[in-house]
């Protein structure tokens, strides 16, 4: 592929998304507790995102619902549970997650409030700047706190926090409106975040032998029973957010003010996760929130601190005693409870028309995940191609065309929609089926490349032509980071 023009068609679509996008990919999402007018308490306080720009520059505020609208409920949150607050963005790119209380603003000891009369919140916010807060759970996180979710897609969610039997612990949300949710293990029940990393599910948590970040059954549980298995742990540690920068590197913000406190590194040997060091803004700071992006191999870090006046902090890793840089400080009567590093969002768009041959009509998909950088399980797929039969793969660094060519000696019907840079030739397997691996770098600067795919179907039964050949439609990927 062409790499320079990929670069570009990269950095066309960026300024595209930041002319029309309402929150701009690259910069920060801040979760804010307060509007400043009265001290933080214990009761439901109003909820903001803020965005800023990555050197702390304010963009705006994204105020989230305190009242009930339609089918959306509010999403206020206790002023002064400092392990509340968290927000994640969905695997996809395409929403940022919020867990709330509805609750009107005023009402005291929200935390404390019984799940049935004061639902549990799924505050789910489009890049766009659409809220949905339809989700509202009365069997979750009772008499205790709702903290995080996480999620592919924005359709189905994982959640955590602690409450009362039976309702703690990471739990699964089926559906986008749901009122109810499975806990997914009684392992651990008292967990802080919860987040996915290449199609798995971890959590965080400071309770008994769980210090640090663990596992949640295989892949991404949807009933109950798993085990929630440690990764990482640490003599009095207490983890809160965490963010893997690829499959070996992961950083956890640990809140301790003893000087033991900061970003976690904790890298992996292939069995077993080990501390490499720890980042503190100063020795008597810990982190809470925490989010980042690698770039050329270079790691950038946000966080939010765990001190009485809260901070969004950065720091690039380059080693032990790495300096920090504060961007934003909270007002008065506000506090900071996470900040995220607005990702670039996938997509996957089908246009064009396919062509069948005597073998069916050939189709073109993807699989291991969705298509985001450091995703090395990527694959482009082919369907419905025939059993044992040559099927090839064209692949585009750039955008596919609205309209279709056709290609002298194929079927009538056969439409290409692109020129391609590389052609990869294959045999389907029993079932028709066949991929080819595109695992994408781990860069945040690729988010927004465009890339295209189409399959072609060799079948040697239609006579009469000098390429026998059926097509699928075309396929659109935008990578997202």
């Amino acid at each position: 592929m062409h790499s320079t023009r990929l670069a570009a068609l990269g950095t066309t679509f960026l300024l595209a998304a930041s002319a029309f996008a309402q929150i701009t990919p690259g910069n920060l999402i801040v979760s804010r507790v307060g509007n400043g007018s009265a001290a933080l308490s214990n009761a439901a306080t109003p909820r903001f995102l803020d965005e800023y720009t990555p050197s702390g520059g304010f963009v705006q505020t994204i105020a989230l619902p305190t009242t009930v609208v339609g089918g959306n409920r509010a999403c206020t949150d206790s002023g002064t549970s400092s392990s509340h607050g968290f927000v994640t963005q969905s695997v996809d790119g395409r929403y940022l997650l919020a867990a709330g209380y509805d609750a009107a603003v005023g009402t005291l000891s929200v935390a404390g409030s019984a799940a049935a009369s004061v639902n549990r919140v799924i505050c789910r916010i489009g890049l766009d700047g659409s809220i949905d807060s339809s989700t509202a759970l009365g069997d979750a996180y009772t008499a205790n706190s709702f903290r995080s979710v996480a999620s592919v897609d924005g359709t189905s969610f994982w959640t955590s926090g602690t409450g009362t039997v039976p309702t703690p612990g990471v739990r699964f949300v089926a559906n986008l409106g749901a009122t109810t949710s499975t806990q997914l293990s009684g392992t651990v029940t008292n967990l802080r975040c919860v987040n996915i990393y290449n199609g798995q599910l971890y959590c965080s948590s400071a309770s008994g032998a769980f210090l640090g970040i663990s596992s949640v059954g295989t892949g991404l549980p949807t009933t109950s029973g798993q085990t929630i298995t440690s990764m990482t742990t640490g003599t009095g540690a207490s983890a809160y957010d965490f963010w893997f920068a690829d499959a070996n590197t992961l950083y956890v913000a640990d809140d301790r003010t003893n000087g033991s406190g900061g970003i976690q590194k904790w890298t992996f040997s292939g069995s077993t996760w080990s501390l490499a060091y720890t980042l503190a803004p100063n020795a008597t700071t810990g982190c809470r929130g925490l989010s980042g992006y690698v770039n050329s191999g270079v790691t950038t870090l946000f966080a939010s601190t765990s001190a009485a006046l809260s901070e969004i902090v950065t720091v690039t890793d380059t080693g032990l005693g790495s300096a920090f840089t504060t961007l934003v400080t909270a007002a008065a009567n506000t506090a900071f409870r996470d900040v995220q590093f607005v990702r670039t969002p996938s997509a996957l768009v089908h246009s064009g028309t396919a062509c069948a041959n005597n073998n069916g009509t050939p189709t073109v998909g993807t699989s291991g995940g969705a298509p985001v950088t450091g995703n090395t399980n990527f694959a482009v797929t082919a369907g419905n191609c025939g059993a044992g039969q040559f099927v090839m793969f064209l692949l585009y660094g750039g955008p596919v065309s609205p309209i279709g060519f056709p290609v002298p000696g194929t079927p009538a019907c056969v439409q290409v929609y692109f020129l391609p840079d590389l052609l990869l030739l294959t045999v389907s397997d029993g079932a028709g089926a066949a991929a080819t691996p595109i695992p994408l770098p781990n860069s945040s600067s690729l988010g927004g490349l465009l890339l295209g795919a189409q399959v072609a179907a060799f079948d040697l039964s239609l006579v009469g032509f000098d390429i026998p050949i059926g097509t699928s439609n075309a396929l659109q990927i935008t990578v997202g980071n």
